[in-house]
Protein backbone atom coordinates (compact mmCIF):
# COMPACT_ATOMS: atom_id res chain seq x y z
CA UNK A 1 0.00 0.00 0.00
CA UNK A 2 2.78 2.42 0.92
CA UNK A 3 4.65 1.48 -2.24
CA UNK A 4 1.61 2.23 -4.40
CA UNK A 5 1.20 5.60 -2.75
CA UNK A 6 4.79 6.44 -3.53
CA UNK A 7 4.37 5.43 -7.18
CA UNK A 8 1.29 7.62 -7.51
CA UNK A 9 3.18 10.48 -5.86
CA UNK A 10 6.06 10.11 -8.29
CA UNK A 11 3.64 10.11 -11.27
CA UNK A 12 2.03 13.30 -10.00
CA UNK A 13 5.45 14.97 -9.80
CA UNK A 14 6.03 14.30 -13.50
CA UNK A 15 8.85 12.79 -15.52
CA UNK A 16 11.26 15.70 -15.12
CA UNK A 17 10.87 15.68 -11.37
CA UNK A 18 11.32 11.92 -11.29
CA UNK A 19 14.59 12.23 -13.18
CA UNK A 20 15.75 14.80 -10.67
CA UNK A 21 14.86 12.55 -7.79
CA UNK A 22 16.66 9.62 -9.38
CA UNK A 23 19.74 11.78 -9.97
CA UNK A 24 19.68 12.98 -6.36
CA UNK A 25 19.29 9.41 -5.18
CA UNK A 26 22.21 8.25 -7.33
CA UNK A 27 24.45 11.09 -6.12
CA UNK A 28 23.50 10.49 -2.50
CA UNK A 29 24.11 6.77 -2.84
CA UNK A 30 27.50 7.36 -4.44
CA UNK A 31 28.48 9.80 -1.68
CA UNK A 32 27.29 7.36 0.98
CA UNK A 33 29.41 4.60 -0.55
CA UNK A 34 32.40 6.95 -0.74
CA UNK A 35 32.03 7.98 2.90
CA UNK A 36 31.62 4.34 3.92
CA UNK A 37 34.89 3.52 2.14
CA UNK A 38 36.63 6.47 3.79
CA UNK A 39 35.35 5.40 7.18
CA UNK A 40 36.61 1.86 6.62
CA UNK A 41 39.99 3.26 5.55
CA UNK A 42 40.17 5.40 8.71
CA UNK A 43 39.30 2.45 10.92
CA UNK A 44 42.03 0.43 9.22
CA UNK A 45 44.55 3.26 9.72
CA UNK A 46 43.61 3.56 13.40
CA UNK A 47 44.14 -0.17 13.90
CA UNK A 48 47.51 -0.02 12.12
CA UNK A 49 48.58 2.84 14.38
CA UNK A 50 47.51 0.91 17.46
CA UNK A 51 49.50 -2.11 16.30
CA UNK A 52 52.53 0.11 15.60
CA UNK A 53 52.29 1.76 19.04
CA UNK A 54 52.05 -1.65 20.72
CA UNK A 55 55.08 -2.89 18.76
CA UNK A 56 57.09 0.23 19.61
CA UNK A 57 56.13 -0.06 23.27
CA UNK A 58 57.46 -3.62 23.36
CA UNK A 59 60.75 -2.47 21.79
CA UNK A 60 60.99 0.49 24.17
CA UNK A 61 60.44 -1.79 27.15
CA UNK A 62 63.14 -4.17 25.92
CA UNK A 63 65.61 -1.32 25.32
CA UNK A 64 64.75 0.22 28.69
CA UNK A 65 65.47 -3.01 30.53
CA UNK A 66 68.67 -3.60 28.56
CA UNK A 67 69.87 0.00 29.02
CA UNK A 68 69.06 -0.05 32.72
CA UNK A 69 71.06 -3.24 33.15
CA UNK A 70 74.09 -1.78 31.36
CA UNK A 71 73.93 1.50 33.29
CA UNK A 72 73.58 -0.38 36.57
CA UNK A 73 76.72 -2.36 35.80
CA UNK A 74 78.73 0.78 35.03
CA UNK A 75 77.21 2.56 38.03
CA UNK A 76 78.43 -0.18 40.35
CA UNK A 77 81.89 0.02 38.81
CA UNK A 78 82.21 3.80 39.21
CA UNK A 79 80.62 3.75 42.67
CA UNK A 80 83.05 1.18 44.02
CA UNK A 81 85.92 3.11 42.42
CA UNK A 82 84.76 6.32 44.08
CA UNK A 83 84.08 4.90 47.54
CA UNK A 84 86.70 2.16 47.56
CA UNK A 85 84.11 -0.61 47.78
CA UNK A 86 80.46 -1.04 48.60
CA UNK A 87 77.75 -1.70 46.04
CA UNK A 88 75.37 0.26 43.86
CA UNK A 89 72.67 -0.75 41.45
CA UNK A 90 69.62 0.52 39.63
CA UNK A 91 66.35 -1.37 39.92
CA UNK A 92 63.21 -1.07 37.87
CA UNK A 93 60.14 -0.38 39.98
CA UNK A 94 56.48 0.33 39.39
CA UNK A 95 55.40 3.84 40.28
CA UNK A 96 51.84 4.04 41.51
CA UNK A 97 50.23 7.37 40.74
CA UNK A 98 46.63 7.97 41.70
CA UNK A 99 44.89 10.04 39.09
CA UNK A 100 41.57 11.77 39.21
CA UNK A 101 40.32 9.63 36.33
CA UNK A 102 39.52 6.15 37.60
CA UNK A 103 39.69 4.67 34.10
CA UNK A 104 43.34 5.71 33.73
CA UNK A 105 44.37 4.79 37.26
CA UNK A 106 45.34 1.24 36.34
CA UNK A 107 47.41 2.46 33.41
CA UNK A 108 49.17 5.03 35.59
CA UNK A 109 50.05 2.37 38.15
CA UNK A 110 51.94 0.46 35.45
CA UNK A 111 54.39 3.27 34.77
CA UNK A 112 58.02 2.23 35.08
CA UNK A 113 60.42 3.94 37.45
CA UNK A 114 64.03 3.57 38.59
CA UNK A 115 65.29 3.25 42.15
CA UNK A 116 68.89 3.65 43.33
CA UNK A 117 70.15 1.14 45.89
CA UNK A 118 73.56 1.92 47.34
CA UNK A 119 75.60 0.59 50.26
CA UNK A 120 78.80 2.19 51.52
CA UNK A 121 81.78 -0.04 52.41
CA UNK A 122 82.27 -0.87 56.09
CA UNK A 123 79.12 1.04 57.04
CA UNK A 124 75.56 0.14 57.79
CA UNK A 125 74.36 3.04 55.68
CA UNK A 126 72.09 1.69 52.98
CA UNK A 127 69.86 3.67 50.67
CA UNK A 128 70.26 7.05 49.04
CA UNK A 129 68.28 8.87 51.73
CA UNK A 130 70.84 7.85 54.38
CA UNK A 131 73.83 9.42 52.61
CA UNK A 132 75.33 12.76 53.51
CA UNK A 133 75.35 15.68 51.11
CA UNK A 134 78.90 14.97 49.96
CA UNK A 135 78.20 11.27 49.52
CA UNK A 136 75.14 12.07 47.46
CA UNK A 137 77.24 14.34 45.26
CA UNK A 138 79.75 11.55 44.69
CA UNK A 139 76.94 9.09 43.96
CA UNK A 140 75.44 11.51 41.44
CA UNK A 141 78.80 11.90 39.72
CA UNK A 142 79.18 8.11 39.54
CA UNK A 143 75.70 7.78 38.03
CA UNK A 144 76.31 10.50 35.43
CA UNK A 145 79.60 8.88 34.43
CA UNK A 146 77.90 5.48 34.22
CA UNK A 147 75.19 6.77 31.88
CA UNK A 148 77.81 8.36 29.64
CA UNK A 149 79.65 5.06 29.28
CA UNK A 150 76.69 3.05 28.01
CA UNK A 151 76.58 5.20 24.89
CA UNK A 152 79.82 7.22 25.03
CA UNK A 153 79.64 10.71 23.46
CA UNK A 154 82.61 12.07 21.46
CA UNK A 155 83.47 14.50 24.26
CA UNK A 156 82.20 15.50 27.71
CA UNK A 157 82.38 18.90 29.39
CA UNK A 158 82.51 18.91 33.22
CA UNK A 159 82.23 22.27 34.95
CA UNK A 160 83.74 22.07 38.47
CA UNK A 161 82.02 18.82 39.38
CA UNK A 162 84.83 18.26 41.88
CA UNK A 163 84.41 21.57 43.72
CA UNK A 164 83.02 20.03 46.92
CA UNK A 165 85.44 17.09 47.16
CA UNK A 166 88.10 16.70 49.82
CA UNK A 167 91.63 15.46 49.10
CA UNK A 168 90.86 11.74 49.44
CA UNK A 169 87.74 11.92 47.30
CA UNK A 170 89.59 14.08 44.77
CA UNK A 171 92.00 11.19 44.18
CA UNK A 172 89.09 8.81 43.64
CA UNK A 173 87.46 11.36 41.37
CA UNK A 174 90.69 11.47 39.39
CA UNK A 175 90.57 7.69 39.00
CA UNK A 176 87.05 8.01 37.63
CA UNK A 177 88.16 10.72 35.22
CA UNK A 178 90.92 8.50 33.87
CA UNK A 179 88.47 5.64 33.39
CA UNK A 180 86.04 7.98 31.64
CA UNK A 181 88.76 9.37 29.36
CA UNK A 182 89.31 5.93 27.82
CA UNK A 183 86.05 6.24 25.85
CA UNK A 184 85.44 10.00 25.53
CA UNK A 185 87.50 13.16 25.25
CA UNK A 186 87.09 15.26 28.39
CA UNK A 187 87.07 19.03 28.83
CA UNK A 188 87.22 19.89 32.53
CA UNK A 189 86.85 23.24 34.23
CA UNK A 190 88.47 22.88 37.64
CA UNK A 191 90.54 24.48 40.37
CA UNK A 192 91.38 21.11 41.92
CA UNK A 193 95.08 20.26 41.80
CA UNK A 194 94.46 16.52 41.84
CA UNK A 195 92.16 16.78 38.83
CA UNK A 196 94.68 18.97 37.02
CA UNK A 197 97.37 16.34 37.57
CA UNK A 198 95.29 13.80 35.62
CA UNK A 199 94.99 16.03 32.54
CA UNK A 200 97.02 15.75 29.37
CA UNK A 201 96.91 19.46 28.54
CA UNK A 202 96.23 22.43 30.82
CA UNK A 203 94.82 25.73 29.62
CA UNK A 204 94.89 28.67 32.00
CA UNK A 205 93.80 32.28 31.80
CA UNK A 206 96.16 34.83 33.31
CA UNK A 207 96.50 38.59 33.29
CA UNK A 208 99.81 40.36 32.84
CA UNK A 209 100.98 43.76 34.03
CA UNK A 210 99.36 45.40 31.03
CA UNK A 211 95.93 44.22 32.21
CA UNK A 212 95.25 42.02 29.18
CA UNK A 213 94.08 38.42 29.65
CA UNK A 214 95.93 35.72 27.76
CA UNK A 215 95.82 31.94 27.50
CA UNK A 216 98.65 29.74 28.72
CA UNK A 217 98.77 26.06 27.76
CA UNK A 218 100.96 23.31 29.13
CA UNK A 219 101.37 19.78 27.78
CA UNK A 220 102.40 17.49 30.61
CA UNK A 221 104.41 15.15 28.39
CA UNK A 222 106.48 17.98 26.94
CA UNK A 223 106.84 19.65 30.33
CA UNK A 224 108.17 16.43 31.84
CA UNK A 225 110.83 16.18 29.11
CA UNK A 226 111.87 19.80 29.62
CA UNK A 227 111.97 19.35 33.39
CA UNK A 228 114.38 16.44 33.02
Amino acid sequence: YELEKLKIRLEELGVGATDGLLKEFTDTKARDEFLAYELQDLESSVQNLKDLIAEMQVKLDEQFVSGLKNISKEFHSFFTLMFGGGSAQLEQVKIKIRGSDEENEEEQEQQNGVELNVALPNKRVRGLEMLSGGERALTSIALIFAMSQVNPPPFIILDETDAALDEANSRRYGDMIEALAKKSQLVLITHNRETMSRAGILYGITMGDEGVSKIISVKFDEAAVVAK
